[in-house]
């Protein structure tokens, strides 16, 4: 067998060829949410010829859609939206304008619309000549028609929110279009401008076989009109939405997503009492199940038609400028996209002028105003170069005493979301004392991210980076709020960190055993008088008891035990010590042992200091907080935050009587132990769980007879006074409501009653 032989040069030149060979990927399109080539009708600001323009609305619009099919053959898209006026010398703050933009199509083989440099210059300019001319006809004289770019890149800011899509029912054609009331989108445009509420309306129609698809979309992006989970969803279905364009469509048969029918797939139910908290429940009804669907797929189709009446898929196909529409949606009758006879066009879009003496985008403390730059193309003039406004909102620097920079990029990001809901929110600046990371201001208890209300003034923010793997760090800002009487809402990167978070704060312990709960640990006990507690490594654990006393346990024996609000620092220990002489570590064992280490190095690998124990305020935090979780989206522009939502075994439980005992065992397990000669009033238990219980479900909740009934029955009940029983022999598993010393930021004086 012959055996071909390179040279030394030619093995040297393959070598580096293959180390030199770049990396494989794939770029995003990075132009964003930009429409390049568009034309833009902006009305006159100037005052000699504002006054020129003598009807506020008229059929330029769709004038100019039907126009611009006819030429092109090609999807059109229609915006409206407010302009701010950046002009200081002129007394008008924002404009009603117009923005079409032809989607992609071909000219001579190629397709124009991806890069507008990327093509002969003629063929671009004699395109957009086209349809400049088209726009600029149809429009009054005293309009200004430009060519340019349009971007909705500024809207994008702080996530998805509800957007409304105008919905036909049982068919694909709309026939019924000639009983509509012409003025519609008038009414629809004089509700939007008269609230100065900042907007964004799409209408895009695409041609074929004589008719025209139409697809319809209406984003209100002040904050205050966006719904959030099943909580909204409940407040959406029962309370209307102020934002749904469908109402002034209905003598036509349509409808919008937000009044799609679901009460036949759910029980929904919305309350508002007069403390001015609300009370919701969305459960699933099984009647309407196919026949061959399991209890998951049912699950996942209603789960998918919440998302469609919610409408926060919709809001990034409005800024893509794309026509998709669920087939779930299909499935059941609902067309988001539907024919109309062509000469209809007019019935779902105006042209509207109006001028805003406030700029409405003021109310919007994150989104900004789309924006438009014109461009020179030929003989195309450039009429309104206005420079942009500036965001109002100001750049926050960062804090000497601030975590790592995935922290303060989480927390940022955090602030955005909740800005574009409306909600105000701030960075707490930092001095080294134990404060939150930031605070939120409720709108008289109101927090809208979240659709609830809190019995709060102010609301602690605590974005968590890291320290899901830190348990009394997330139980430190917890108690914080707690003692500060405010509620708090934790922040997790990503979903798996919130289910770690949930189960810390379902039990505020680490483990059961025979000592007790193992506690979870802080930071060192501090020295005394130069002498640290020490231990040898992963020996050494910390137990609170039901009678609250701390126990300490090294190697099987108790070495401490003292009262859980005590000062570790005046306790008598009995643990090794060691002391720092001239450069040398001494240890004295708990044998009375001297033992000498040269250097820290020699000492740290056979000792370790002894950590304070986390001696919690009460047996669950989840009460008193809100976890929310990132989405996981890529960009921060449009990703969002949710609630995160626990589903524990027993709430998955069939019937209801079911649900109580499997809860009852669940936190007998849990908080419950057997302690001779005890008494737990089941009035006091039922009191205490009800929070946890609330938190984690919105069925119904078991008065105290109910919830005596669903806990085991191996625990004999006593009666009492006044017609009510106690738990015989049982007892939490630590007293509720103990105060340590040694909790950041907490006076150990404070009074926690619970």
């Amino acid at each position: 067998m012959s055996q071909q032989t390179f040279s030394l040069d030619t093995v040297e030149q393959q070598f580096k060829r293959h180390e030199q060979r770049p990396n494989l990927w794939i770029a995003t399109n990075d132009d964003g949410y930009v429409r390049r080539g568009a034309v833009h009708a902006t009305p006159p600001v100037d005052p000699d010829y504002k006054n020129k323009l003598t009807e506020k609305t008229g059929d330029a619009v769709a004038e100019s859609i039907t126009k611009l099919k006819k030429k092109f053959e090609a999807p059109v898209e229609a915006l409206t939206y407010p302009r701010p006026i950046p002009c200081p010398d002129i007394d008008v703050a924002a404009v009603t304008c117009h923005a079409f933009h032809i989607n992609p199509h071909f000219v001579d083989g190629r397709a124009i619309q991806p890069e507008i440099t990327d093509f002969n210059e003629q063929v671009i300019e004699s395109i957009l000549n086209v349809a400049y001319e088209t726009v600029n006809t149809a429009f009054p004289d005293v309009y200004n028609i430009e060519v340019g770019d349009f971007n909705l890149d500024p809207i994008s800011a702080g996530g998805a929110t509800s957007t409304c899509r105008l919905v036909n029912e049982d068919t694909e054609e709309v026939s019924g279009v000639g009983k509509v009331d012409p003025d519609a989108m008038e009414t629809v445009f004089d509700a939007l401008t008269h609230a100065r509420e900042p907007f964004v309306h799409q209408l895009i129609t695409e041609p074929g076989d004589g008719k025209l698809h139409m697809t319809s979309r209406l984003a209100t992006l002040s904050g205050d009109h966006t719904h959030q989970g099943d909580r909204g969803l409940a407040r959406l279905v029962k309370e209307g939405a102020p934002g749904d364009f469908g109402r002034a469509f209905t003598s036509t048969g349509l409808t919008s997503n937000f009044d799609i029918n679901i009460e036949d797939y759910l029980h929904i139910d919305y309350d508002r009492q007069i403390n001015g908290q609300t009370v919701h429940t969305v459960s699933i009804r099984d009647a309407m199940r196919k026949r061959y669907d399991t209890k998951l797929q049912h699950r996942l189709k209603v789960e998918k038609l919440k998302e469609i009446i919610l409408g926060h898929n919709d809001f990034p196909r409005l800024l893509n400028g794309s026509t998709g529409w669920e087939p779930t949606a299909k499935d059941h009758g609902y067309y988001g996209r539907f024919w109309i006879p062509p000469a209809t066009i007019g019935y779902f879009t105006k042209r509207y002028a109006h001028y805003y003496e406030i700029d409405p985008w003021r109310h919007s403390p994150v989104r900004d105003a789309p924006t438009f730059t014109p461009r020179q193309i030929h003989d195309i003039d450039v009429r309104t170069d206005w420079e942009t406004p500036e965001s109002t909102i100001d750049a926050e620097r960062r804090h000497p005493t601030d975590g790592s920079d995935s922290h303060l990029t989480l927390g940022d990001d955090f602030m955005t979301f909740a800005r574009a809901r409306g909600d105000e929110i701030n960075r707490v600046e930092q001095d080294g004392a134990s404060l939150p990371d930031q605070e939120l201001d409720p709108d008289n208890g109101y927090i809208n991210i979240l659709e609830k209300q809190v019995d709060s003034d102010v609301v602690n923010v605590e974005p968590e980076w890291k320290n899901e793997s830190k348990p009394a760090n997330i139980l430190t800002n917890v108690e914080r709020a707690i003692a500060a009487d405010r509620h708090v809402i934790l922040v997790f990167k990503s979903e798996s960190a919130a289910d770690r978070a949930y189960e810390l704060l379902y039990a505020t312990y680490s483990e059961r055993t025979e000592y007790g709960v193992r506690t979870f640990q802080g930071d060192a006990i501090p020295e005394v008088e130069g002498e640290m507690l020490v231990t040898a490594k992963s020996e050494s654990t910390w137990y609170l008891t039901p009678d609250g006393m701390l126990v300490h346990v090294i190697d099987g024996e108790v070495v401490t035990r003292c009262p859980a609000e005590a000062d570790l620092t005046e306790v008598t220990h009995g643990c090794a010590t060691a002391q720092k002489e001239d450069g040398k570590y001494v240890v004295t064992t708990r044998d009375g042992e001297t033992l000498t280490y040269e250097n820290e190095i020699a000492f740290t690998r056979e000792w370790t200091r002894v950590t304070t124990p986390h001696v919690p305020i009460d047996i669950s935090y989840l009460q008193y907080v809100t976890i929310m979780h990132e989405t996981g989206a890529k960009s921060k522009d449009t990703g969002e935050f949710v609630e995160y939502d626990a589903t524990p075994k027993w709430e998955r439980a069939g019937g209801k009587m079911d649900r109580y005992e499997e809860f009852g065992m669940d936190i007998t397990e849990a908080f419950l132990t057997e302690t001779p000669d005890a008494e737990l009033p089941v009035n006091k238990c039922h009191t205490a769980m009800m929070g946890l219980y609330r938190w984690c479900t919105s069925k119904d909740a078991p008065n105290t007879g109910w919830f005596s009934k669903g806990l085991p029955d191996e625990i004999d009940r006593k009666d009492m006074s006044g017609g009510k029983k106690a738990l015989v022999g049982y007892t939490w598993v630590f007293p509720r409501g103990l105060v340590s010393p040694h909790l950041a930021g907490i006076d150990a004086d404070a009074d926690l009653t619970l």
